[in-house]
């Protein structure tokens, strides 16, 4: 039987080509390329008179249709622009006016027929192409900005607006009631969209603006001075470049580096690219600022690449800005404000090469990034790999498709009673906790629930990546402070307002008493049920959870998950059949022997015997001591080495700690066979690399954590694995070598004895892939969303 092929129409009321400012970049990179299977359609027009019709295939996946709008409809825009002061307004009029553009109707109306999926990217065309629009149909609104807020900050010093700006809200409003999916540019938007239109945020997806990052990859060929003087610009002067289009906050900031950038920092040679730069007045523009105005792709990417810096001063703003992702992926370091780097990084997040500072500290450090040129090489490696994880058109698009098959799969009838449920949890950050939850959100999704996750803000952390915001909707409602481990809190009234939102039937809560104080985990667990939620609380730490706090958990109404046999001890009789133990699943990729990495190939080529490691590079996970067991078995094994996949820790003392494991290989003559990589890799190869050692080795030191993620992972690979005598590892017993005794010695003893018994390392991995067939994450969610549900709460004093 044949695969039917998803047919994507996208409205919208400007052209895709050439795609110049965001919003044209943004449509041309999310939709280029969304599958091999799916057929997109993009609907267009002209905002401006005196263009042709067209049709053409932009790209194998995408289809551009441009229909002119009437000289009648361009007539009525230019007169209500009139009557508001000349301000460009025909597109938030655009639902009102379009009446009389009847061809574009049409052309709409008839894609909109023949689509599965119906993609709104921005609000305007809604209203009058909602009753073409079939229950069977999956609607998406991709949001480029929330409109009902940007539009009023630009226009509400206009009193002649007011009724303009209350139909914006109005039109957006009605579309979010409508749209299945919503798809924001950034956590700032869809939290927006909560609170100011009580949207339910199981719709609510995060689509970052992205670029196309390997355009540059060939940047290396070609010498900077010849570009200069290709483009007349001087070759004896630091170059700082600014991206914007004809948008009112670009032009603030190109005012703001024409007239105060500049004239304090005449060393530099600023080159304004984009319409912005062409509002200025002649006369108020500094000596050393180049006005390149508007330029084709190319010429902008050459300008790109000449520079030195890239300056992003804006002031205002909804949504990201995408012409950060040009600047990074051609690798210029980057010096920006906070509204700049919206939805991209904060000044303790960003990547090394991303400067974010205050506008009015911008003349100072403008002056302080030219001291210090060269710039630091690392900037341009940094800033390039940041946004090629996170931000590339590429990698954004193909996930989109994903999205888009997924949910047009799951929108028929049969699927729309599936059980609703949230998960507070850390989300998208290096976080064990996080991966776990990662994972437990896909097996829940097998299991016949959809999920929203109540995550940490981002605040001071570094996302890993898009794509788990974008499979899953994700609300921040609490703060983790894993830097000072004293500010973290739970906003109280954002958690409610999600709850109250979202309208889960469970709430599954991710408890280790390094995230939030404990009477905010009180607080958390009473909310929900206050509003008929049932809560299940697992414990990843249940040893420093006392008791008393077990007890009055349970009395607030949460069944407690345990991943180890004394993890309930000390709870009431009468709490204990409300609670269970449930090891820690395991994460099996579903293509592991289909994913290919560097290392693995490099071993399965060699005559190596690899011992593996992995876990966070934190003193007490035990680098050092499998460094020192690795120099008692090298006489006899002159060929073992040690490779551990051991990724740097935010916030702790990584760097230290590996130079110190270093010196140790180095004193202990075995630097040779130890490879150390420091790069938090997808867990999917992760596992994939481990696949090709001979065994793991996790020499922790004692811990009192539930349960140890790190053993899962090399058990999902499939290795035998030794362990120390850390109380994580003892749900273990029966499948890993669990040491009684921590000392390098002991560890050599139990690798040598291995290494000489083949029938002892096949049985080790028969009993890995048993266990990781009996403890999946499918099963897992299973076993959760059946978790009893206590009687009515005990309520006692708040706390």
């Amino acid at each position: 039987m044949e695969h039917k092929r998803l047919r994507v129409t996208v409205v919208d009321m400007q052209p895709i080509t050439p795609a110049v400012g965001g919003g044209r970049q943004r449509l041309l990179g999310l939709y280029h390329a969304l599958g091999a299977d799916i057929d997109c359609t993009y609907v267009g027009s002209y905002d401006w008179p005196g263009e042709p019709h067209r049709d053409q295939q932009i790209t194998p996946g995408l289809r551009e249709i441009v229909v002119p709008l009437s000289s009648e409809h361009h007539a009525a825009a230019a007169e209500l622009s009139q009557r508001m002061g000349g301000r460009t307004i025909i597109d938030i009029a655009f639902a009102d006016q379009v009446h009389l553009s009847p061809d574009f109707l049409r052309v709409a109306r008839e894609h909109i027929a023949a689509a599965d999926v119906v993609v709104f990217s921005h609000p305007w065309c809604f209203p009058p192409l909602a009753d073409a629009l079939r229950d069977d149909q999956l609607i998406v609104y991709d949001s480029q900005n929330v409109e009902a807020v940007l539009r009023t900050s630009l226009h509400d010093d206009l009193p002649e607006a007011a009724p303009l700006l209350d139909r914006v809200a109005a039109v957006e409003y009605a579309l979010s009631r409508r749209a299945d999916l919503i798809l924001s540019c950034s956590q700032e938007d869809s939290d927006l969209y909560v609170r100011t239109m009580e949207v339910d945020p199981f719709k609510l997806r995060i689509v970052p603006n992205g670029a196309f990052v390997e355009r540059f990859l060939d940047d290396a060929k070609h010498d900077r001075i010849i570009r200069r003087r290709e483009l007349g610009l001087p070759v004896d002067q630091p170059v700082a470049v600014f991206l914007g289009s004809m948008y009112g906050p670009n032009v603030e900031a190109t005012r703001f580096i024409a007239q105060t950038l500049a004239p304090a920092c005449p060393s530099w040679c600023f080159v304004l690219v984009g319409g912005a730069g062409e509002s200025l007045e002649p006369e108020s523009i500094a000596c050393n600022v180049i006005i390149a105005g508007r330029v084709n792709d190319a010429r902008r990417d050459k300008l790109l690449l000449t520079a030195d810096l890239a300056l992003n001063p804006m002031a205002a703003g909804s949504g990201t800005n995408i012409k950060m992702f040009d600047y990074m992926a051609a690798g210029l370091p980057v010096l920006t404000t906070e509204v700049g780097a919206r939805g991209i990084c904060t000044e303790t997040s960003a990547p090394s090469g991303v400067f974010v500072e205050p506008l009015e500290q911008h003349p100072t450090r403008c002056a302080e990034l030219l001291a210090s040129l060269p710039f630091d090489p690392k900037f341009k490696d940094s800033v390039r790999d940041f946004v090629r994880q996170r931000f590339s058109w590429e990698r954004i698009s193909g996930a989109l498709g994903m999205l888009f098959n997924q949910a047009a799969a799951g929108h028929g009838n049969q699927f729309r009673h599936r059980i609703r449920v949230a998960m507070f949890s850390t989300w998208n950050v290096t976080c064990g906790i996080g991966g776990h939850s990662v994972h437990l959100a896909e097996g829940l999704i097998e299991a016949g629930a959809d999920v929203v996750i109540l995550g940490n803000r981002m605040d001071d952390h570094q996302s890993i990546g898009f794509e788990n915001d974008l499979h899953f909707p994700v609300l921040r409602v609490w703060h983790w402070d894993n830097t000072h481990w004293r500010d973290s809190v739970v906003d109280l009234l954002g958690l409610d307002a999600a709850l109250r939102l979202s309208k889960p039937n469970v709430l599954i809560l991710q408890h280790h008493t390094a995230f939030i104080p404990f009477d905010n985990v009180l607080s958390v667990v009473r909310a929900a049920r206050d509003l008929g939620v049932r809560v299940v609380l697992e414990m990843h730490n249940a040893r420093h959870v006392s008791a008393e706090q077990k007890t009055l958990l349970c009395e607030a109404g949460a069944s407690l998950i345990a991943h180890h046999a004394g993890g309930l001890d000390g709870l009431p009789k009468a709490y204990v059949n409300d609670s269970r133990v449930l090891p820690l699943p395991i994460y099996m990729p579903r293509n592991v022997n289909n994913v290919t990495t560097t290392y693995a190939r490099k071993n399965v080529l060699s005559n190596h015997t690899i011992i593996g490691g992995f876990g966070f590079l934190r003193p007490y996970k035990g680098v050092l001591t499998a460094i020192r067991t690795l120099a008692l078995l090298r006489n006899k094994y002159p060929s073992l080495m040690y490779h551990g996949w051991h990724s740097r820790y935010a916030g702790g003392h990584s760097d230290e700690y590996l130079r110190e494991c270093l010196r140790e290989a180095e004193h202990l003559g075995v630097r040779d066979a130890v490879e150390i990589e420091t790069r938090f890799l997808p867990i999917d190869e992760i596992i994939a690399n481990l696949h090709s050692v001979d065994a793991v080795l996790m020499p922790y030191e004692p811990s009192e954590e539930g349960a140890s993620a790190a053993a899962n992972i090399a058990l999902a690979a499939g290795r035998p694995l030794i362990t120390s005598c850390s109380s994580i590892f003892l749900p273990l017993v029966n499948v890993a070598w669990v040491l009684d005794r921590h000392a390098p010695d002991a560890y050599a003893a139990a690798i040598d004895h291995m290494l000489s018994q083949p029938e002892l390392m096949e049985g080790m991995r028969n009993r890995a892939a048993a266990w990781a067939a009996e403890h999946s994450y499918r099963l897992a969610a299973e076993t959760l969303l059946r978790a009893p549900t206590p009687a009515s709460p005990i309520r006692g004093n708040a706390i």
